[in-house]
């Protein structure tokens, strides 16, 4: 977007200053230099923005494995009840809430 407005600001303004300058009016194209700078440091802005995009992309995020658990094994006391493993070392298990006894 900025690569898009800097210029865009910097043709306006240039060419408002050559058509003051070739009205008669030279020192007129004072009001017209902030815009002209403004638009040149957009356009800059926006060129590094890319540069540091194309060098730095965004990490894709890692892949989940395909059962959607952890691979490792777990340690622990496996309920009863639901058969899931009680890694936590609670007194009752997390997912279906039946006690160990």
């Amino acid at each position: 977007m900025m690569v898009v407005i800097g210029p865009v600001l910097v043709a306006a303004a240039a060419s408002s200053c050559l058509l003051t300058i070739l009205s008669g009016n030279v020192f007129a194209c004072a009001n017209d230099l902030p815009v002209l700078i403004g638009g040149g440091a957009l356009f800059v802005a926006g060129i590094i923005t890319c540069l540091v995009g194309v060098i730095m992309p965004e990490p894709y995020a890692r892949p989940r494995s395909p059962s959607g658990q952890i691979a490792t094994p777990q340690t622990g006391q496996m309920c009863k009840k639901c058969g899931r493993v009680n890694a936590y070392g609670l007194f009752a298990c997390p997912f279906c809430g039946q006690t160990a006894g």
